[in-house]
């Protein structure tokens, strides 16, 4: 829902406003949920990290389109999660991935 918000000439607000709330809402819940790290459930990488990651490089790409605070603001393990499962070889290898595929949709005429 909140994806087509980000680039629609006119956003509309009160959708904007519901879903960031329900994201936020989830963001302290997985904050609380994370383990002390570096990584989701401990000291190793996992398909936890794998599945968080991606969902996370458009978080914060999109978050701040909306209006939004980062997602990592006020949430220091989801923070130090997010600094660490960056520096990963196949983290950066997925999101450049992400990027180029991003901008390929962009280059993409509106339907």
């Amino acid at each position: 829902a909140l994806f087509p918000q980000a680039s629609a000439k006119e956003k509309d607000q009160k959708l904007i406003a519901e879903k960031l709330a329900e994201l936020n809402l989830r963001l302290d819940q997985l904050e609380l949920m994370l383990s002390r790290g570096p990584y989701a459930i401990g000291s190793a990488f996992t398909f936890a990290d794998c599945a968080l990651a991606p969902t996370f490089f458009f978080a914060n790409l999109m978050l701040p389109m909306l209006g939004s605070k980062p997602f990592t603001e006020g949430r220091p393990k989801l923070a130090a999660w997010w600094g660490q499962v960056q520096k990963r070889p196949t983290v950066e290898k997925v999101h450049a991935e992400q990027q180029q595929a991003l901008m390929e949709r962009m280059q993409q005429p509106a339907h």
